[in-house]
């Protein structure tokens, strides 16, 4: 326990701080996570078991933190705080995980830094809150890298390991597809380092069949829907848009700032935070570093690849390659999603490690300076977010832009929400119509005893399975309208109201939410 000090005290630190924003300042969802978290009551409640999220045909993560969720509901009762409880004890056993990687493919001492950086990075700082099926696919990196480890280590593994690696592998993916290139990426590694051979193959392929089975199992039995989704249907640039400067341009310079900075939950905001200016230089930085010795010896390179280099330079290269690999689904998306890219977060984290650990142990004072200026910033930045995410109850949700045709990331404050609340509970309202973004979350947060939707100004969005029962709100006057203040439904929702009940509605105003009732 002495050896492994410093990294157990920042774990009780971490998980103390995580645990103090989830009661702080986590205490509504946005539409995703209400989904999930809806799937989990219906779990509880025996009303249907999901393969995959409502409404998709992929992302079986989702469905996997659903019925942990049923778990905690069952235990703690049906609410946000339960919900979003799981999320962060994964995030707290990824963290683990993590460590466990470092000290494997590096050393104790380096493995400590990059958990600090791990922990401390804002891309993934709302993520350890968010019920968006990552959680699994973030414990799944670590493991994947473990296992990976075990096997390249030995001239002959065992197949026992082979077998937990194909297992791994294929329950990866099964959880969420941006994991096929980083899987695909470990399996090359092993085979141009002979550790998957001939004979040893067959017990990693049938550990890989295992782990995918029951994904076979679906396409076959719905049409191929999942792979059909995933290879020709998925929204996106795809990789043509590669060829075009613009858009390199528009990755390193524009994306990548507000990448590293802590505003990641779904699509990027218009500013770029200085924070993000602070971690992406530090990353390029410790990136740089772990390139730089096969850029000065190009031989090393296929050495690297055969694994005949020492330990630690060799993870440099592995590191590097795995953080290209993460790259690959980002590309494919023209603008980025940053959710794509987060499995970087773990390389870049590690050579961040690295890089501090080379630094504090060289005998020159520059690099120790250096290596203290980064860890100090590192330390303030991460810190400073850490409290200002503490303090600020919202979501982050869509909402029309101001062309009124497309949709923009926007903040919706907790208090707003708990006045729509109070306002709908204090006047016996059951019928809510609202915009696409708040038809779930009124459902879970009310416990479905609200009939919700959206048909009034949109097309339905319902993901319900066919055989749940959907609750279409009243069409008079005992339903309530909740838009947001300043959008334009407003002005056409209080006009409406007036021709068809002959009196001008109520409106009532909650921040940058409002409730408009004809009684």
């Amino acid at each position: 326990m002495r050896r492994h000090a410093f990294f157990i005290a920042l774990l009780v630190v971490v998980a103390a701080a995580r645990f103090a924003i989830l009661f702080a300042s986590q205490t509504h969802v946005h539409s995703d996570e209400a989904i999930i978290g809806l799937m989990g009551k219906h779990i509880l409640e025996g009303r249907h078991f999901p393969f995959y999220m409502y409404g998709q045909p992929y992302n079986a993560g989702a469905a996997w933190e659903a019925y942990l969720a049923s778990v905690a509901f069952a235990l703690f009762g049906v609410g946000v705080v339960p919900l979003k409880g799981c999320i962060v004890v994964l995030s707290l056993l990824c963290l683990f995980l993590f460590y466990r990687m470092g000290c494997v493919l590096y050393d104790r001492r380096t493995a400590v830094f990059a958990a600090l950086a791990f922990a401390l990075t804002p891309s993934l700082l709302k993520w350890h809150f968010q019920v968006r099926g990552y959680s699994w696919y973030f414990v799944s990196i670590p493991v994947l890298t473990l296992l990976f480890a075990s096997i390249e280590s030995t001239s002959v593994p065992k197949r026992r390991t082979l077998l937990l690696f194909g297992l791994a592998s294929g329950l990866s993916i099964w959880c969420l597809e941006l994991a096929f290139p980083l899987v695909a990426a470990l399996w090359l590694l092993l085979i141009l380092r002979r550790r998957i051979s001939l004979s040893s193959a067959p017990a990693g392929l049938i550990g890989f069949l295992l782990g995918y089975a029951p994904v076979i199992v679906f396409n076959l039995t719905h049409r191929f829907s999942n792979w059909r989704y995933v290879v020709i249907e998925r929204p996106g640039g795809g990789f043509s848009a590669l060829f075009q400067l613009s858009n390199w341009r528009r990755i390193f310079l524009d994306e990548m700032p507000k990448f590293f900075g802590p505003d990641t939950v779904l699509w990027y905001y218009a500013e770029k935070p200085a924070v993000g200016y602070v971690f992406y230089g530090i990353a390029l930085f410790a990136l740089g570093l772990a390139i730089w010795p096969f850029v000065k010896s190009p031989g090393k390179i296929p050495r690297a690849v055969r694994g005949d280099l020492a330990d630690a330079q060799k993870s440099d290269f592995d590191m590097v390659l795995l953080t290209a690999a993460s790259f690959v689904p980002y590309l494919s998306q023209a603008p980025g999603v940053p959710s794509y890219f987060f499995g970087a977060c773990f390389f870049l984290s590690m050579l961040t490690g690295r890089m501090l650990e080379c630094g504090f142990s060289s005998s020159m004072p520059w690099p120790r300076l250096g290596a203290a200026a980064a860890l100090a910033a590192i330390l303030v930045t991460g810190i400073v977010v850490l409290i200002r995410v503490g303090q600020t109850n919202q979501i982050e949700t869509l909402s029309l832009c101001e062309d009124r045709r497309t949709y923009c990331m926007t903040r919706i404050a907790s208090a707003d929400i708990d006045g729509v609340h109070r306002d709908l509970k204090q006047r016996n309202m059951t019928s809510v119509w609202t915009t696409i973004s708040f038809v779930y979350p009124l459902l879970f947060e009310s416990g479905e005893t609200l009939a919700v939707s959206n048909e009034i100004f949109e097309p339905p969005y319902r993901v319900y399975p066919e055989d749940m029962q959907w609750r279409e709100p009243k069409r008079d006057r005992d339903a309530a309208f909740v838009v947001e203040t300043n959008a334009p439904l407003r002005s056409l929702t209080e006009l409406r109201c007036e021709q068809v009940f002959g009196s001008p509605p109520l409106a009532r105003e909650y921040g940058k939410l409002t409730v408009i009732t004809n009684r």
